[in-house]
């Protein structure tokens, strides 16, 4: 009986650490994936902005789909244990973790802002355009504000 209980804790000790390694290995991929998504974000936009003010509203359109999408996905890259430390390269602030509602209140005005300028591109409305351009970046900005490091 003793030596059936002790198998069994040794099992169940394995697959522990096994798991938390594995869970460790998929948070790092996962801070590394935001990173990259969110660098990818701010070239987007530079190229959004050179391409609006040159007036190519369908390769604009295109861009604008980058924006829509990464909003409706990013949240997704934030689980819990990916706070910002020294070995990991984020800046993300753990007010994303104390506030949650507040940082999907962040994250779901940049799908709408997204969601804007696609309207305004699709209709090729150009104050329509820039505004709803300048109301993406200031979501972009406000979030950061309040949950970047």
């Amino acid at each position: 009986m003793f030596r059936l209980l002790g198998m069994l804790m040794v099992v169940t000790t394995t697959l522990f650490f096994a798991s938390n390694s594995i869970g460790s290995s998929s948070v790092e991929e996962t801070v590394k994936k935001r990173i990259e998504m969110f660098k990818s974000s701010s070239t987007n936009l530079k190229k959004l902005n050179k391409l609006i003010r040159s007036g190519d509203i369908s390769a604009s359109v295109k861009q604008v789909d980058f924006h829509i999408k990464w909003s409706e996905e990013m949240f997704l890259l934030f689980p819990i244990g990916s706070e910002a430390s020294t070995s990991n390269g984020s800046d993300a602030s753990s007010d994303i973790w104390r506030d949650t509602t507040g940082f999907k209140k962040r994250v779901s005005q940049y799908n709408l802002s997204s969601k804007n300028l696609k309207n305004a591109l699709k209709i090729n409305d150009m104050s329509l355009i820039n505004k709803n351009f300048k109301d993406l970046v200031e979501s972009c900005k406000t979030c950061h504000r309040y949950f970047r490091n």
